[in-house]
């Protein structure tokens, strides 16, 4: 299996596929390109949030491992879309297209997920012990109601503890951050959409 066919396979489960028809459309420097990038990435930051308040209901303060571990997926997905773009262009303008503005990216994702972490480690833990055990789910099997019961009950647990603990970690000064964060992704995106193509241009010339 080569680079390119484990970059399509990734890409299959991105959102990159519902915002390719629509960049060819309209071309990648364009106003449309800027803003599907600007909204794509400022979503992929927030929802950083959402999945540190779920690391947090199975290991407390170290619940932002979680987010740290989709930022090193996402590290892991940029060096390996350069990989690829190698073995086309050459590794020197593979580079640029990825670091002109990857660096900024990586410094505010990166940036996000450290305020992340020191909000996890000054946030109040919320307990709940009342979870069903494997033992209660395993020996609810032969009545599906009660297995639906106790699987329901615990969704609306797990909604309800998240819900909390999001609103914990807000309270961590964590908005101020967020535009920074916000910011700094737009500027990647502006660089991206603008600046990056020709400076890929120049280079392949």
């Amino acid at each position: 299996m080569t680079l390119f066919e484990i970059l399509l396979g990734w890409l299959f489960f991105t959102f990159y596929r519902l915002w390719y028809p629509i960049i060819m459309a309209n071309g990648f420097s364009s106003p449309v390109t800027l803003g599907l990038i600007g909204f794509h990435n400022a979503f992929s930051v927030s929802y950083l949030l959402l999945l540190t308040a779920l690391g947090c209901l199975a290991w407390n303060k170290k619940g932002w491992f979680l987010s740290f571990g989709v930022a090193l997926a996402w590290t892991l997905f940029g060096l390996l879309v350069m990989g690829t773009f190698a073995q086309f262009y050459g590794l020197i303008t593979s580079f640029a297209a990825l670091f002109t503005h990857g660096w900024l990216e990586l410094i505010a994702i990166f940036y996000w997920v450290y305020n992340l972490r020191k909000a996890c480690l000054s946030l109040n833990p919320v307990h709940d012990h009342k979870w069903a055990s494997w033992k209660d789910l395993l020996a609810s099997l032969q009545s599906p109601e009660r297995l639906f019961r106790m699987i329901s009950e615990d969704t609306k647990k797990a909604w309800s503890l998240t819900n909390r603990t999001i609103i914990g970690l807000w309270k961590q000064n964590l908005k101020r951050k967020l535009i920074l964060v916000f910011f700094l992704i737009f500027v990647a995106a502006l660089i991206e959409t603008y600046i990056t193509p020709s400076l890929v241009s120049a280079l392949k010339a």
